[in-house]
């Protein structure tokens, strides 16, 4: 019993240790050199080109490919954008092949995540929902956006990918048709009526009702992607 006892003490002392235990911060230059620290912002000094501080030291911000901070890995989409895009994406998913979402460096770039509520709400967007799979990379590599082109190159080798894969652009090819019906039956309904006043007809209400139901399918298709990505990182 006492030995139980002891253990169990010692089980929930790591655990407190390891919760208190900072998080060590980090900066994964393109020229393979890491850098580590206790303390890594990301600043925007007035009139100057914004720089990363490690403990102090400024780092500029286009050769660094990966970092990490208290909120998290992250990414430099430089690469995908340009060098002076300040577009960064956080890690929401980590696997042999990790998942990216796009996110704002004025959020994520501090010491903690600290929302000011006064910010208007189409900045708030980039704060990431975990759900969105935007980019991605395969082990360290460089990052890429998630389209079907890029996927189809990295992750097609592995057969469940590749059916999943095969959906997305089953889906997407149903979306644009569906689309193609419904704008030319609204354009039907149009010409049905030259030379008169023009008046919501059946042909229009039947094609917006085809073109409106492709939304529907939106989920099916972006769902697609992530059981690409499960499929790869389960193989």
């Amino acid at each position: 019993m006492r030995l139980i006892i002891t253990a169990v003490i010692a089980i929930l002392s790591l655990s407190s240790f390891a919760q208190k235990s900072p998080v060590v911060h980090k900066l994964f230059l393109y020229s393979g050199d890491s850098i580590e620290g206790t303390r890594l912002i990301y600043s925007t000094p007035i009139l100057k080109a914004p720089v990363f501080q490690m403990d102090g030291e400024n780092f500029q911000t286009d050769i660094v490919q990966f970092l990490q901070n208290n909120n998290g890995y992250l990414a430099n989409l430089n690469k995908i954008y340009s060098d002076k895009s300040e577009r960064y994406a956080l890690r929401i998913k980590k696997g042999k092949m990790n998942l990216f979402e796009e996110i704002d460096m004025a959020f994520y770039g501090a010491d903690e995540l600290e929302i000011d509520k006064t910010i208007d709400e189409s900045k708030q967007e980039m704060l990431a929902t975990g759900t969105i799979f935007q980019y991605y990379n395969i082990g360290n590599g460089e990052v890429k956006k998630a389209t079907l082109k890029n996927l189809r190159k990295d992750i097609d080798g592995v057969e469940a990918a590749r059916k999943e894969l095969n959906y997305h652009r089953n889906m997407k090819v149903l979306q644009f048709s569906l689309i193609a019906v419904g704008a030319g039956l609204i354009t039907y309904g149009i010409i049905e009526q030259s030379g008169d006043d023009v008046r919501f007809s059946i042909p229009m209400a039947v094609g917006i009702v085809v073109g409106g139901s492709s939304y529907f399918l939106e989920k099916k298709k972006e769902d697609a992607l992530w059981f690409a990505a499960d499929a790869y990182n389960k193989n």
